[in-house]
C-alpha cells in the first residue's frame, strides 16, 4: 500500500486484523465441506448446527492468539459474532467465494456465493474480503479471472474494504502435479500469480508456498523463490498452509518471513486436529495444542517477518488529509 495515496478506512481495517506491532497472525477458518469432513466423513450426518458450533469452539480457544479470523458467511460469520464465540478485539476477515480447493478443468472460474457481497460484509463489520482465485495465465479463462480481481478491487475501494487474494496455481489437462517439470513450474507460477494480482488493485496477498522443504537444497531454493516474489510486489503478503503437516508449515512460514512476508494465513495444519478428535478430552488437548501452534508460529513472524505498519505524519499527514478532507472522501 502506498503511504503517499493511503485510504485512512482501508488501514483502519488493517489495523485491526493486524498485531500492534505490524503483523498478520490469522486463523482460517472459512472452510466449507472439507471442515466438515473433518467432523464426521459421512457428510449426511453433519448438521448446520454442529458445523457452525464447532467452529465458534475452536474460535473461543484461538483467540487469544490470532489477530483475526478468517470466517464464511455460510457457518461462521453471524454465528461468530452473535455467540460472542468472536472478541470485539480481534479482526475479521471473510471470503467472498463459494469454491472448494479442487479445480477439475482448465477452464475454471471464480464462483461467488450467491446472494453475499462486499456491501454486506462491510455492514456486517467485516475488516477485509477475501478472494480465492483460481489463476493460470496461459489458460483460456485468464482475462475472465483478469477481470474478477479487477472489478471486485474496484467495488472494495468504493467501499473502503481492503481485498486479500488468494491465488491458487493448478494443473492443466494433459499435466501432472506430481512430475518434476510442474513442481518447477509451479513455483514460477506462484510468483507470476501475485505479481498478476498485485496489479490488478489488491490490498494484501495470500500465497502458496512457492517450493518445498523435505531438503536443504529445496529451502534453499524456496528462499531465493520467496525474495523474488517480495520484490515483485508492493503490497503485504503473508503465507497460506494449505493444510500441510505443521512442522513443514512452521519451516514455510520462516522462509517466507525472512524474505519478506508479513505473517500467515493459517487453517488445517493449525487445527485439523482440534477439529477431526471425536474423544472430548483428547479434542481439547489437540485445541490447546492449536493455540500453542500459533503462538510459535507469532513468534517465528515477529523474528523474521517484515511488519506492515504504514503511517503518515506530520506535513506529509497534513498533505494527505488538509482541512475538511471529509467533504471530498467517499461521496457519491
Amino acid at each position: 500500500m502506498n503511504t503517499k495515496i493511503i485510504d485512512p478506512g482501508k488501514l483502519r481495517s488493517f489495523q485491526r486484523v493486524t498485531s500492534a506491532d505490524g503483523f498478520f497472525l490469522i486463523c482460517a477458518l472459512d472452510h466449507l465441506s472439507d471442515f466438515q469432513e473433518l467432523l464426521d466423513n459421512d457428510l449426511s450426518r453433519v448438521t448446520y448446527q454442529q458445523t457452525g458450533e464447532a467452529k465458534n469452539n475452536l474460535i473461543r480457544t484461538l483467540a487469544d492468539q490470532c489477530t483475526a479470523f478468517l470466517l464464511d458467511a455460510r457457518y461462521g460469520l453471524a454465528q461468530a459474532i452473535a455467540s460472542r464465540a468472536l472478541p470485539g478485539s480481534v479482526g475479521l476477515m471473510a471470503s467472498v467465494e463459494d469454491e472448494d480447493y479442487k479445480p477439475s478443468t482448465a477452464t475454471r472460474t471464480t464462483r461467488f456465493r450467491e446472494n453475499w457481497g462486499t456491501k454486506q460484509m462491510k455492514m456486517l463489520g467485516v475488516d477485509v474480503c477475501k478472494l480465492l482465485w483460481f489463476f493460470r495465465p496461459d489458460s483460456s479463462v485468464a482475462d475472465h479471472q483478469r477481470e474478477v480481481v479487477r472489478a471486485l478491487a474496484e467495488e472494495c475501494t468504493a467501499l473502503s474494504l481492503p481485498l486479500v487474494v488468494e491465488p491458487i496455481w493448478y494443473p492443466l489437462e494433459g499435466e501432472d502435479p506430481k512430475s518434476d517439470a510442474w513442481r518447477e513450474r509451479r513455483v514460477s507460477g506462484i510468483i507470476e500469480s501475485a505479481r498478476e494480482a498485485n496489479a490488478l488493485g489488491t490490498d494484501m496477498l495470500k500465497v502458496e508456498f512457492p517450493g518445498y522443504v523435505d531438503s536443504d537444497d529445496g529451502k534453499t531454493k524456496a528462499l531465493a523463490a520467496c525474495q523474488e516474489l517480495d520484490g515483485s510486489v508492493n503490497v503485504p503478503w503473508v503465507i497460506l498452509s494449505a493444510g500441510v503437516n505443521y512442522d513443514s508449515f512452521k519451516t514455510q512460514v520462516e522462509i517466507s518471513c525472512n524474505a519478506g512476508a508479513s505473517g500467515f494465513l493459517a487453517g488445517r495444519s493449525i487445527w485439523r486436529d482440534a477439529a477431526s478428535t471425536k474423544d472430548p478430552e483428547l479434542r481439547e488437548k489437540a485445541s490447546l495444542d492449536a493455540a500453542e501452534r500459533l503462538a510459535e508460529l507469532a513468534n517465528i513472524t515477529r523474528a523474521c517477518g517484515k511488519p506492515f505498519n504504514p503511517r503518515l505524519e506530520g506535513e506529509e499527514l497534513t498533505q494527505a488529509f488538509p482541512e475538511f478532507w471529509y467533504e471530498k472522501w467517499q461521496r457519491s
